[in-house]
């Protein structure tokens, strides 16, 4: 059992939300404390009562959120987190991280956090490889986050590309160094 470190994972719009499903079960299995957030284009793709029963915890998706401390959510959540893990990180959103943006309840967490923070990016292989993307994975690399590259695999829209979310285990094992 873990002392009860608190990982927050921001789950974002894209396909692969279905995976971190599997990321905050075993987190939770090995004593972990976790916390999830959902953007609203999450949702779309799975539903919080998933992540609430897979984690015991109920999940924020609105930054207004009522809290029981005084303090923003956001700001409770960022102070209490040991890690934030964006998983998956839609373009849109390492777009929003790149530019300090803070539109959402994982946006403000990530900027109002002095936890360490990982991001997971899934997308289509075109999205990935485009200049844009290019720049924005190099600036949150300077901000120290550390970056799980996505592997090729089977996309959305049904080719073979570099963008598929990579395996669950490498980003566990990447939570974990990094919670040490």
């Amino acid at each position: 059992m873990n002392k009860k470190k608190e990982i927050v994972i921001g789950v974002t719009g894209g396909i692969s939300a279905y995976k971190a499903c599997e990321l905050v079960r075993s987190l939770a299995r090995k004593g972990y404390g976790v916390t999830v957030l959902m953007s609203a284009e999450a949702k779309h793709f799975v539903g919080p009562l998933t992540f609430r029963t897979l984690s015991g915890r109920p999940v924020i998706s609105d930054m207004f959120s009522e809290d029981v401390a005084w303090n923003p959510c956001h700001v409770a959540v960022a102070e209490k987190a040991d890690i934030v893990v964006v998983v998956p990180a839609t373009a849109h959103t390492i777009a929003k991280l790149a530019q300090g943006q803070c539109d959402d309840i994982i946006s403000c967490v990530v900027m109002a956090t002095k936890a360490k923070v990982i991001v997971c990016p899934a997308m289509n292989d075109n999205m990935y490889a485009h200049p844009a993307m290019r720049e924005n994975m190099k600036k949150i690399a300077g901000f120290g986050y550390t970056i799980i590259e996505p592997i090729k695999g089977e996309l959305a829209c049904g080719k073979v590309g570099l963008g598929h979310l990579a395996g669950i285990n490498t980003i566990l094992k990447a939570i974990e160094k990094s919670l040490k």
